[in-house]
């Protein structure tokens, strides 16, 4: 087995108590190595571009260092950094982003957690009547879990001599199949609760398939979507068609998880209801811990300023805040408002959800959530 790897919440929550200006570099990568002296340009052109905004040479050059690390590769780099250290660095796979070096109060992590929640927890089984091969993937892992479950049974060819013991042979054959698919039904299940996935993609042998279906426990398959791709164990040449079809149930399993979003968030907006929308409601919201998920686009229709301060609930739409009623005011720092939301909701246990700019669904003023209270 080899050890996932996924863009974890602990690791973005460290990111966001750093105290001061952060530096968020996205930088597209280069598969081919003899693009690399044009990556290298390109990468000299942001380096300028930190250098004007004042950002320090230690700093610039730990981000160069991993830019470097990084090439060749595909997709993007996206990379935090603040007084000569990287304060986090990710790879997004299939990410197309422009090259972006900015200097700001607060992080700008709107695009990792897009890339995060298109690509969600998922298993992939390739079944046949033996067992199957298991690859298991967190939110926004890139790298699966891979494990391989053999049956017990080995009697799984339905060859036969013939005449009176036909209809033994095949017997056999057929119970060998279903025990070795509630095995592998077993380690399915595990495998599910272990990155609380709600999508299944199944491959292989139809038969196998179909045992394998009817044991997975009732409250799986109640949790789970199922989906078949193409191929199967081993080397069929299906794999490429297979990846693209991974892909796209991924992504249309993240899209139905914003859709469903949207509609509670539509549902809860009623009288009484467990939903705020707008910016000032949201940010009250979160500033009093309320919020569950916040939702957000992916740029404001404007360049909104918010103000945050040292605490993930010192958020507010004015410069200055009051501690307590009639207490003194604290002076807050600003960033645009999608940063500090996202700061917010991801420092007091909040879930994100980037929904896509100009969406006829989303909330007023770009930005609502759902509550855990009204």
């Amino acid at each position: 087995m080899s050890p996932m790897t996924a863009i974890k919440e602990n690791a973005l929550q460290s990111l966001l108590r750093h105290e001061g200006p952060v530096c968020s570099v996205y930088f597209r990568l280069e598969a081919r190595p003899e693009q690399e002296d044009e990556a290298q340009q390109r990468w000299h052109a942001l380096a300028r571009s930190l250098s004007d905004q004042r950002v320090d040479t230690a700093t610039i050059e730990a981000l160069g260092d991993r830019v470097r690390a990084a090439l060749p590769g595909s997709g993007v780099l996206a990379a935090f950094a603040a007084e000569g250290e990287i304060l986090f660095a990710t790879e997004l796979p299939g990410a197309d982003l422009a090259d972006t070096a900015i200097r700001t109060a607060l992080p700008r992590l709107l695009p990792v957690l897009e890339w995060r929640q298109n690509h969600p927890a998922h298993v992939l089984a390739l079944v046949d009547r033996a067992g199957a091969d298991l690859e298991t993937y967190p939110d926004g892992g890139t790298e699966a879990l891979r494990q391989t479950i053999t049956g017990a049974d080995d009697e799984i060819v339905r060859n036969a001599p013939g005449g009176m013991s036909q209809g033994r042979f095949q017997n056999r054959a057929e119970d060998s199949w279903e025990h070795n698919a509630a095995r592998v039904a077993t380690a399915l299940s595990r495998a599910v609760g272990r990155v609380s996935a709600h999508l299944v993609l199944l491959a292989g042998d139809v038969r196998a398939l179909q045992y394998l279906t009817k044991h997975l426990p009732k409250a799986v398959r109640h949790q789970v979507t199922i989906r078949t791709v193409s191929g199967g164990r081993g080397h069929d040449g299906a794999g490429t068609l297979r990846s693209a079809q991974v892909e796209a149930a991924t992504l249309a399993a993240a899209a139905e998880e914003t859709s469903e979003t949207l509609r509670n968030l539509a549902e809860e907006r009623r009288p009484g209801g467990h939903a705020v929308e707008g910016m000032r409601a949201t940010l009250t919201a979160l500033a009093h811990r309320q919020v569950s998920t916040l939702l957000v686009t992916q740029d404001g229709p404007d360049g909104r300023t918010a103000w945050f301060g040292p605490a993930p609930t010192d958020v507010s739409v004015r410069r200055r805040k009051a501690l307590e009623p009639g207490g003194p005011a604290l002076d807050l720092t600003g960033a645009p408002l999608a940063d500090v939301a996202v700061r917010a909701a991801l420092l007091t246990g909040a879930d994100v959800r980037v929904i896509e700019l100009g969406r006829a669904d989303a909330p007023a003023q770009g930005i609502g959530a759902l509550c855990r209270y009204s």
